[in-house]
């Protein structure tokens, strides 16, 4: 099976969230009128972790997406058969029309990345934007990344094109269908310094 996926350089992520919001919109998951703060839905997250002591800290961030998982445990847990893997792009997707609404998924998912519509009574998530990349196209996270830190491709290309450039593999992070390459340089945060740009 061809598997599609995401690769993320923790070199380039700000966490500047422009994938979050520009997701937001493609999928149409806000209303802006009845959206409440801490109850917004989405499809990918960023996540944060910072490094050192002070007065010498460093920042790592990253995208948190759907992971479309090999043995995805979504899948197991759907009693309706409304979750499966395309054949043709590796891609986890959710039939709306099958999801009877029991929240199932949303417990097996290790990654807490599904997203449950209580107007409609389904579950939904991310899914690499399908309907683009079956017509040639590019996921939107992938598309805005002001930084280029979000790629798009084929897993296995993908991970070669890491080799290829002498980047390293988190190899625990990327035990799915999203690549994510270890940072090579820190952005150091000092006192009286200033922060490094990510290259």
């Amino acid at each position: 099976m061809k598997q599609l996926g995401l690769m993320i350089d923790m070199n380039r992520c700000t966490g500047c969230k422009t994938c979050v919001v520009a997701c937001r919109n493609a999928k149409e998951l806000l209303d802006h009128e009845q959206a409440m703060p801490g109850d917004i839905p989405f499809y990918i997250r960023v996540e944060s972790v910072l490094e050192g002591t002070y007065p010498v800290l460093s920042e790592r961030c990253w995208v948190v997406p759907c992971q479309h998982c090999k043995n995805a445990p979504c899948i197991a847990a759907c009693d309706n058969q409304a979750i499966g893997k395309d054949p043709q792009t590796g891609i986890v997707r959710i039939d709306r029309n099958k999801c009877a609404g029991s929240g199932k998924c949303i417990e097996a998912c290790p990654w807490d990345v599904i997203q449950f519509d209580k107007a409609g009574n389904y579950a939904h998530k991310c899914d690499l934007c399908y309907d683009r990349v079956v017509f040639g196209g590019t996921p939107v996270c992938a598309e805005v990344c002001m930084t280029d830190a979000i790629s798009f491709g084929e897993l296995g290309e993908l991970k070669n094109r890491a080799r290829e450039t002498g980047r390293e593999i988190d190899r625990k992070m990327s035990a799915m269908s999203i690549v994510y390459l270890k940072p090579a340089l820190k952005n150091t945060l000092a006192t009286g310094g200033s922060a490094g740009a990510p290259t």
